[in-house]
């Protein structure tokens, strides 16, 4: 029988000197990102100011109401999703439907992250590359950040469950990066991920993209050690992407070790409610912050610190990620987590002097 990580130590803390010179558990981290997160993030918006919108408040903040005042459709204080979806079906070909999805996709297309370190630089540098972040977000700043902190650090699997503006991909040779730019195989532009999708028509299984980035989400699933949902929902229009995670996260059985954890500003108990077939024997976290939550407070060792008190009953030493340091400075104090993970994934040879 396999001993318990860490049980050697009979104290009753595990110490952030022991989590981050011992990277153990390889099982990943599954982090689920709406709207709420990207508000959270950047709550004065991206570098130019412009605000990140959520559904209810998406017509006003992208700049909707003069195309849509050309159509007869009652907009005012409505869910895009539900009026894109009552557009599509009166007219899919008609103009004002072609000019609402241009007007969306430069609006997401010209946000621009700021140049230190944000929320997202911190979640993505506190995840590894076992590690998996799923967004339903069409906004490109997640990607932004981690496309400058790709040689920095091994981050985890990025992906996109909408589409996203900043990704194009290639369907004939299995490759995708940024919207505009080349397959290394055969030259061709890459297709820019689809964003739009009526309600009726929302099927992920549809979209070659999109099909490719569930089939990673659904097997990190059922693989994971812990789930958190960050700012996402889970809106009624989203019903079969909801079904779809719940049927991979149980896909193993009843969790009874593993974590969920929800970071949201709504109360506990509504919380509870939304999301109990994701709750198994009252292994849940839930904060209102980020920061309280327990990526950062554990950065590259989430899963091993859940893993102290959930197995070993003991308590585990918390050490933040510094959120005032500048990259320079953050990528020097991550530097003995990188160091450790690289000796697992590379031991040194026992002969080696």
């Amino acid at each position: 029988m396999v001993r318990p990580y860490y049980s050697d130590d009979d104290s009753s803390m595990i110490t952030k000197k022991r989590l981050v010179s011992e990277p153990l558990l390889p099982k990943p981290h599954v982090v689920i990102l709406g709207a709420g997160a990207s508000k959270q993030a950047f709550p004065r918006g991206d570098a130019n100011g412009r605000k990140l919108p959520v559904m209810d408040d998406f017509v006003d903040i992208v700049g909707l109401q003069s195309i849509l005042d050309k159509s007869a459709i009652k907009f005012e204080n409505r869910n895009f999703e539900e009026l894109y979806s009552e557009l599509y079906e009166k007219n899919p070909k008609s103009q004002i439907l072609k000019d609402v999805e241009k007007k969306i996709i430069m609006y997401f297309d010209s946000l621009k992250i700021t140049d230190e370190p944000t929320l997202y630089d911190h979640l993505l540098l506190s995840l590894r590359s076992k590690d998996v972040v799923a967004t339903f977000n069409w906004d490109p700043l997640l990607f932004d950040a981690w496309v400058r902190n790709l040689n920095k650090a091994q981050l985890p699997v990025l992906l996109h469950l909408h589409g996203n503006v900043r990704i194009g991909y290639c369907k004939n040779h299995n490759f995708m990066g940024d919207n505009g730019r080349y397959c290394p195989e055969c030259y061709e532009t890459f297709t820019p991920s689809q964003l739009l999708y009526p309600i009726t028509k929302k099927n992920y299984k549809d979209d070659y993209f999109i099909k490719g980035e569930w089939e990673v989400l659904e097997n990190a699933l059922n693989n994971a050690f812990a789930i958190t949902i960050f700012g996402y929902g889970a809106p009624k229009t989203d019903i079969n992407a909801v079904e779809l995670m719940e049927k991979a996260w149980k896909a193993k059985g009843k969790r009874e070790l593993e974590t969920s954890e929800f970071i949201d500003v709504k109360e506990e108990e509504l919380i509870l409610q939304q999301w109990k077939h994701f709750i198994h024997s009252q292994h849940y976290l839930h904060f209102n912050d980020f920061y309280q939550s327990w990526i950062p407070n554990h950065p590259r060792r989430s899963c091993e610190a859940l893993y102290v008190p959930t197995i070993l009953g003991k308590f585990v030493e918390e050490f933040p990620i510094p959120r005032e340091l500048g990259f320079d400075e953050l990528f020097t104090w991550l530097s003995p987590l990188i160091e450790a993970e690289e000796k697992l994934i590379n031991p040194k040879p026992q002969n080696a002097t």
